[in-house]
């Protein structure tokens, strides 16, 4: 699968590097352009809308991040890869998250930022809303549940290659000295760590495999 970056609320980040563009926002608080900035497939991505994806990064990180155009090709990137997998759902008729799920995940990110008003704060300080927030949610949550019925249904790890890990690469991270919990405390983790190493490839093999048969502007 994609790699993650745990932030605040330990979103998944998921994509890779695209296409230059200008940011085209806000005049007095009121966007005034909304340039398309790629096309993937019949699917537009807007500059409203990499901004945005920008702010819920930083949001995520609870600190404002430079705006270099390297970091907006990223953005940029990341989006068009959300696009194909998501172009791909549609064409599957794949169902995506619950409104209870999305709801379940909004109320986890109100008890991390400490109440419902810390996170409209800190929503109003990065220029979101609710909508946005519950918005990019239910994306994230929709391809979490598409790579997981797509690539990880019927992936299973050997034992012995979970007791190898534990007793070689797992064991070498911890601190000197340290006593290693036991393996079946940590089993889960460390089978779904191997997990997801296997989907990773795969899901990128697949993203590249899809991209090449799709129009991207």
């Amino acid at each position: 699968m994609m790699r993650k970056t745990a932030g605040k609320f330990g979103w998944p980040w998921v994509f890779l590097i695209a296409l230059s563009a200008v940011s085209t926002i806000m005049q007095a608080g009121q966007r005034i352009l909304d340039q398309t900035v790629a096309v993937v497939g019949e699917r537009a991505i807007t500059a409203s809308e990499v901004e945005e994806q920008i702010a819920l990064e930083d949001l995520d990180r609870e600190q404002p991040t430079e705006r270099s155009a390297e970091r907006y090709r990223e953005v940029v990137e990341r989006l068009i890869r959300l696009r194909l997998v998501q172009r791909e759902m549609d064409l599957a008729g794949f169902v995506g998250a619950t409104d209870a799920q999305v709801r379940q995940q909004m109320d986890f990110m109100r008890h991390q930022s400490g109440g419902a008003e810390q996170l409209q704060q800190a929503l109003a300080n990065y220029g979101l809303s609710d909508t946005i927030l519950e918005n990019f949610i239910r994306q994230q949550l929709d391809f979490q549940l598409f790579v997981g019925f797509r690539f990880r249904t019927g992936l299973v790890i050997p034992r012995e290659e979970v007791e190898a890990y534990y007793a070689t690469e797992f064991r070498s991270q911890l601190p000197a000295f340290s006593s290693p919990p036991p393996l079946d405390r940590v089993y889960e983790d460390l089978e779904a760590e191997l997990v997801e190493r296997r989907v990773d490839p795969l899901l990128n093999d697949w993203i590249n495999r899809v991209r090449s048969q799709t129009r991207i502007m």
